[in-house]
Parts: C-alpha cells; structure tokens; sequence
C-alpha cells in the first residue's frame, strides 16, 4: 500500500513539473533595478510549448523558446509582469524597474593648482604601463604607456592628474598614482642623447638611441612616416635655433606594419615589424599571426537569451580560425585554446612575445540598456592605430558580404586588444549575441567555420595588399 502511495505521489510530482510553466529570465538578473533610460530590454526563455507574455502582451518565441522584448520606461516606477502559460498552468514573474529623472546638479571642472614660482617639482613612474593623458581624465585619449622609473617634471596638478612639464605646444597629464610622491629639487637634471645605433634581426629594423635617463616619449604615425620625439633632450637645428625636443623621423617607401618604442636600461629602442618575402599562392605561409577568443573562465562575457555564454562561442569561432590560418600555412598562437582566465595584459604581452605580425581578438557584441536588440545589430570590427585600418577594412567588407550581415562599418576604439602598434591589432565584433536571428546563427557550426573562413581570406588579402 504504501509503495502505491510513493508511486502515485512521484508520478503527480512528474507531471506537476511537466504541466507547470516555468521562466528564466537572464536579464535583468535582479527583480528590481534602475535603468536609466527610455527603454529597456528583457531577454530569457520558458518552457516548451508554452505561451508567453509582457504585460499581457504576446510575445514571440524563437528556438528553444527564448524571447527578447523591448519595454518602454517611463520616469519613476514600472511594473513589468512576465507570464507564461502552459496546459492551463501559468507562471507569473513581476518585475520593477526604476527611471530616475536626469539630474539638474551642475559639475564643475576641479582648477589647476600650479607649482611654486621658481620651484623644480621632481617625480618618477612607479610601476609599468603608466598612462599619460591628453586631459586630466580617465575618459580622455592616451598618449603612451610609460615603463617604471622615467623620469618627470610636473607643472602642477588637477583633480588627481599632475600636469607633465613640457615646452612645446602639447599637454600630457599622467594620474597620482603612477608616479612617485613629487618633491621639489635643486634644478632640473637634464637628458643626455648620446649616441644612434642601427641594427636588425629576422622579424625586426632596429634604431636605439643611448640616453642618460629614460625620459617622456611619442610615436606617431601619419602615412608610411613615423615621427618619435623624446622630450626635454635639447638639440640644435639647422637654422642654429635650440629645440626643447629630439625628433627623429622615419620614413618608409612601404605600408607601415607592426612597431613599438621600450626602453632597455637607460636606452630607447624603436623597432618595425618587417616582411619576409610573400607567397602569391599561399601569402599566409610563415606569417606569425596572433588569435584571441575573448573572454573565458569567470569572466563569461555576454550572456544569451538561453544562458549561452559569448566565451564559448568565442573560442568556437577561434579555433576554427586558428586551424583555417595553420592550414594556409601561418604561424598561430593563441590566447586560449581552453575555458580559462587570460588576463588582457597578458593577452597583448603574448601577441608581443612571440613577434606576432597580426593579432585578431573575436568577440560577440551586446547592447546597452536603451538599445533595441532588432535594430542594434551586425557585425563591425574595431582598430585603434593607423596601421590596422587596412586591415579593419577588408575583414570589415568580407563578413558583410560573406555571412549576410547588417554594415556597422569599422571604428576606432581604445581596447586593450587592438590598442597596441605592435603587433597590427583589430577586435571583430562577428555578431550581436542578443539580437535573435544571429544569436540563433552564433550558435550554428557552419557559421562559425564560415566566420573563420572569411577572415582568413581577410588576412590573405591584407598581406597581398602590402606586397
């Protein structure tokens, strides 16, 4: 009797659950939030079979019954009610999202404090990668990545930027905490250049300059010339006038590939990338070619409406581009070929390491809240530095034409991943993992390997176009 009595109960259990509707909803991940904005988007999934609605409004279900809905925000508190219903069950979600109103508070820019009349304000960097500013903010442009112990001059200080000393017409700022506590000394010691050496090797042209102490530099590019300047070495021009800064300028009759300044001991080097000679049958044999699957281990990246992770399917698509590159004959290194934490430093200092000519880092897009997910969708593919336009361009127009894909055009956008010179250096953003349609693609085999193979005819390309 009693065995009857668990069976019974187990099989009402069983079929409860089937008949009962569930929902999960991935995002917002909390019940309550604020977002400010004069919409948001709502995103998961539901049972099979089910049918599901916002606010008593029906809403679509696409593959494994996941849905993305738009809501309109108004200012102040709204109630979004989430139901599905199945076999005449129906599960109920209430959700509350807050609009705050814009703020009429006024901000007021922090005043400069100079340096004392007649005072030499003496610091150093303290540590590597020390960001000098064209403003005294964290949003505004960086200059150059400065390696520990440089030797700096202040001006004065803002907020907590000190104002770098320089004579000529630009302004560099660098944050309290790169540098040592800055004190005042005698007099300013100044820099030495005391030599100029040239030399190569297999992957790079060399030119090192001997200094007395590593000082503030620049590299920039402006077409097939690249102009370095050190500052605070004063040097004589040829009309006999005193220049505050060296510049040295190097000019080159073809496309300027990968190339980097750094400092070893008190001397700056500067170094470009060269190429060996190319294939016109196979131009990627014994390139050096870096691929990054975004993300990995804690660090999910975005999520889907079916909780699939952009990790994954990062590192989907970049295997299938790193055996697309080794079977055009390329060197490939890899970020990741696992589910596992890569810190972005040493992300780029790999690509470094290994004297990578080419670094691709892929990555699935998301959307901010206020963004339509049916509108706001795509392919696009970031660079920073203009030696990686070239190369943003023709993957750019291969996706788009190669997978069907909205034209988002290319950008440029400060990433760890595409912000350095060396190696060249872009971010592809494949596809929108919340836009439906290609959340559903990004999950497909076949369009994976398609996105491989469309960047790796890219690359063929971009090293065709140098020859």
């Amino acid at each position: 009797m009693l065995r009857n009595i668990i069976f019974y109960y187990l099989l009402f259990i069983q079929f409860f659950s089937i008949a009962q509707a569930k929902i999960d909803i991935v995002y917002p991940a909390q019940k309550s939030v604020t977002i400010n904005a004069p919409s948001a988007f709502i995103f998961g999934n539901t049972d099979e079979n089910s049918q599901f609605y916002i606010n008593s409004n029906p809403v679509k279900l696409w593959n494994n019954n996941f849905f993305v809905y738009v809501v309109p925000l108004n200012y102040g508190k709204n109630i979004i009610n989430l139901t599905s219903k199945k076999s005449g069950k129906e599960e109920t979600v209430i959700y509350t999202i807050n609009r705050n109103r814009p703020s009429k508070g006024t901000w007021q820019q922090q005043s400069f404090t100079p340096k004392p009349a007649d005072s030499v304000l003496y610091s150093k960097t303290i540590k590597e990668n020390a960001t000098v500013r064209e403003k005294p903010a964290t949003a505004s442009n960086r200059v150059v990545d400065l390696p520990e112990n440089v030797i700096l001059y202040l001006d004065g200080k803002q907020g907590d930027y000190y104002k770098i000393s320089e004579t000529g017409n630009s302004e560099f700022w660098i944050h309290k905490t790169n540098i040592s506590s800055p004190v005042n000394v005698q007099k300013e010691i100044k820099p030495k250049l005391k030599n100029i050496k040239q030399y190569s090797d297999n992957d790079y042209d060399y030119t090192k300059f001997y200094l007395s102490h590593p000082v503030l530099y620049t590299i920039k590019q402006s077409g097939k010339s690249i102009k370095l300047t050190l500052y605070g070495i004063e040097t004589e021009n040829n009309d006999k006038t005193i220049s505050p800064n060296y510049e040295f300028t190097f000019n080159y009759n073809t496309p300027i590939l990968g190339f980097d300044g750094y400092y070893q001991d008190n001397n700056f080097i500067f170094r470009r990338a060269k190429v060996k000679e190319i294939n016109n049958k196979c131009p990627l044999k014994d390139i050096k070619i870096f691929v990054d699957a975004g993300h990995g281990g804690i660090e999910k990246g975005a999520v889907g409406p079916t909780r699939v992770n952009e990790k994954d399917i990062n590192l989907k698509i970049s295997k299938n581009l790193t055996e697309e590159l080794q079977n055009a004959g390329a060197q490939v290194y890899t970020s990741r070929l696992e589910d596992k934490k890569v810190t972005l430093s040493d992300r780029v200092k790999s690509a470094k390491d290994k004297n990578t000519l080419i670094s691709i880092s892929i990555h699935c897009n998301s959307l901010p809240a206020g963004k339509d997910p049916y509108i706001s969708h795509g392919t696009e593919v970031h660079y920073y530095n203009e030696n990686a336009k070239t190369l943003a361009e023709i993957i750019q127009k291969n996706l788009v034409k190669d997978l069907n894909l909205k034209d988002n055009g290319i950008h440029k956008s400060s990433f760890a991943l595409n912000r350095s010179t060396n190696p060249v250096s872009v971010l592809v953003e494949t596809a929108y993992i919340i836009n439906p349609e290609e959340y559903i693609l990004l999950q497909n085999d076949n369009f994976q390997k398609n996105i491989a193979k469309s960047i790796k005819k890219s690359l063929e390309q971009y090293i065709l176009s140098i020859k």
